[in-house]
């Protein structure tokens, strides 16, 4: 969750905090401006439609841990027996969590992950701390400190600054990234706006059961046609046999002369 470009080494140390997903209401784009009053995922806004923070580092017990009833499965990576490979990396943290919860919106939803972390040098130095890495992604910092207070009473008179986005910032240590998840919707059952409930490659019961008694009730009513039909053809039959039957014995039989010799 650092700046790809910047190889932090052994020196410093990455660790991921909490990890937040969320998706905007009526085409909103979540973004992080905190000068704005933007907060990405950090903060309950009437712009969101869902937000759930689904990795808490240090209140595990505050996390969501699942959407509707199918399971986020989030996990750091050091609780992930399979990501040793990631841990054992110098300067580098990571997560996994199951994307399925995610599918239970329509595909015009677009989903955003929102991530805290901190980094700091293994000899506690202040020097750089991931100066530029941290910069990289979002910081509540400014050079001018005197016009970053100016700024921050402005801000705080404007919108209330949640307390979460007052501990981001240098001399925390700590940064914020907020990036698009691109998902895969090609294997998904299309849905509309107002049912909002759909995994990926499963049928809700209600729509499956109303499928079953539609295929149902076609049968049905071809049976009872191809009924009607035959019992139409057998009652025909019936009646021409009845009548050549009566006709047999209505004609008269005409006497025979003896023959004579």
């Amino acid at each position: 969750m650092v700046d790809p470009v910047q190889n932090l080494g052994h020196s410093f140390m990455c660790n991921i905090e909490k990890v937040f997903l969320c998706t905007g209401a009526d085409g909103y784009v979540p973004k992080y401006n905190p000068t704005q009053g933007e907060f990405g995922c950090l903060a309950d806004s009437p712009s969101l439609l869902y937000r759930f923070k689904i990795i808490d580092k240090a209140q595990p017990e505050t996390q969501a841990r699942s959407f509707g009833s199918v399971a986020f499965n989030a996990l750091l990576a050091v609780d992930d027996p399979s990501a040793l490979p990631l841990v054992r990396q110098p300067g580098s943290d990571g997560f996994r969590m199951d994307s399925t919860a995610l599918f239970q919106v329509s595909a015009g939803r677009e989903w955003y992950i929102h991530t805290i972390y901190t980094v700091r040098s293994r000899e506690s130095s202040n020097r750089g701390i991931g100066k530029r890495s941290l910069e990289y992604h979002a910081l509540s910092h400014h050079p001018d400190s005197h016009l970053h207070n100016q700024q921050h009473l402005s801000k705080r008179s404007t919108v209330d600054t949640p307390d979460i986005v007052e501990q981001i910032g240098e001399s925390n240590n700590r940064g914020t990234n907020i990036l698009h998840i691109a998902l895969d919707r090609s294997s998904q059952v299309r849905t509309s706006p107002e049912k909002e409930v759909l995994t990926k490659g499963i049928i809700p019961r209600e729509v499956n059961r109303k499928s079953d008694h539609g295929d149902d009730r076609l049968v049905l009513i071809i049976g009872v046609v191809v009924g009607l039909l035959l019992t139409v053809l057998i009652a025909i039959l019936v009646v021409l046999l009845v009548r050549s039957k009566r006709g047999r014995k209505d004609t008269p039989k005409t006497p025979t002369a003896p023959s004579r010799w």
